[in-house]
């Protein structure tokens, strides 16, 4: 029995090592959707590196297809980057609205850079942004650009045309009162630890950047929605929600700091903007906004297998395409 224990400990041990390998240095992702076709396709598997834009210290391990995770209790920190995310790099990310998806988009804003749609054509800085080879459109006629898409992010317009933004930086300044853009400024207190609320009367409704609607869409579990506004007795609200109102914002506290006493806040890191290569196919941050540097996994490196998720054949041309 003592030495089946000891097996038991060791091969503990080798999992556990295994995993935190995974969550450091190199991860296998197999890819669900069709957003970067024709450069990476659907059922491609990826390995990707974790340690190219900087090493994270893993503060949860994941166990492999689920959404169980171990916290480590390690602190907070990314090592040294290799090199800098690039405009044009393609990045694997935490989804931001649920961080057990993993998403690989191609990054086209930088930190400080304008961003702007026109006729399908993305300009940044003022300068087009030519589409990626092997990039692709679906459809063959633009959105016009007097359709409005309520679930672009910030109301900037639809997926072909879209208002000019700029994509925050580190160190950047942001007035915190009651006629600030909330739905702009408060996923970013949120990424940044922040701990934002609406506080009256006796009910207290607390600000995520989760959203229910892609929780659902994960666990398949509807009682996730119950803990969302507008439901009864629910705690949770996003800043995008239409449930929410400029009038609401005098409730808002920061921190237990109400807002009327809060003042400036300054961003403690780099945020970026990520777009998928199938344009009309592709979940990105024109419907959910920016992605924050400490949301970067790494960047994909080789396809070392690929499989059709429609007949599910393997694709062996794929084996060894590296992503670009």
């Amino acid at each position: 029995m003592k030495k089946i224990i000891q097996e038991i400990k060791s091969l503990s041990l080798l999992i556990l090592a295994v995993l935190f390998l995974k969550e450091t240095v190199v991860e296998l992702y197999i890819v669900p959707t069709g957003s970067m076709e024709k450069n990476i396709l659907r059922g491609d598997m990826l390995i990707g590196s974790r340690y190219i834009y900087g090493m994270k210290v893993p503060q949860k391990i994941w166990v492999p297809f689920s959404a169980i995770s171990i916290p480590t209790f390690l602190p907070n920190y990314r090592f040294p980057a290799f090199k800098e995310i690039e405009r044009g790099d393609v990045v694997v990310f935490e989804y931001p609205r649920d961080n057990v998806y993993k998403y690989v988009k191609r990054c086209i804003g930088l930190p400080g850079d304008k961003i702007k749609i026109k006729d399908r054509i993305v300009f940044v800085n003022n300068n087009e942004y030519p589409l990626p080879n092997g990039a692709q459109f679906l459809s063959e006629n633009s959105v016009s650009e007097d359709f409005i898409d309520d679930n672009m992010f910030n109301d900037l317009g639809n997926k072909d045309n879209m208002k000019e933004l700029i994509v925050p930086k580190k160190g950047d300044s942001f007035v915190i009162n009651e006629e600030m853009n909330w739905e702009l400024i408060i996923p970013l207190l949120l990424f940044e630890g922040n701990e934002v609320e609406l506080v009256f009367n006796d009910q207290k409704l607390i600000f995520t950047n989760e959203d229910p609607f892609d929780l659902f869409r994960r666990t398949g579990d509807r009682n996730v929605f119950n803990k969302f506004v507008p439901q009864p007795n629910a705690s949770l609200i996003n800043p995008w929600m239409s449930v929410m109102k400029k009038e609401y914002l005098k409730y808002l506290t920061v921190n237990d700091i109400p807002i009327s006493q809060f003042g400036n806040y300054v961003l403690k890191q780099d945020y970026f903007w990520m777009m998928g290569d199938n344009r009309d196919n592709s979940e990105d941050s024109r419907f959910w906004g920016f992605v924050p540097e400490s949301h970067i996994l790494g960047q994909p490196v080789i396809t070392w297998f690929s499989i059709d998720l429609e007949n599910f054949l393997p694709r062996l041309s794929r084996i060894g395409n590296i992503p670009n």
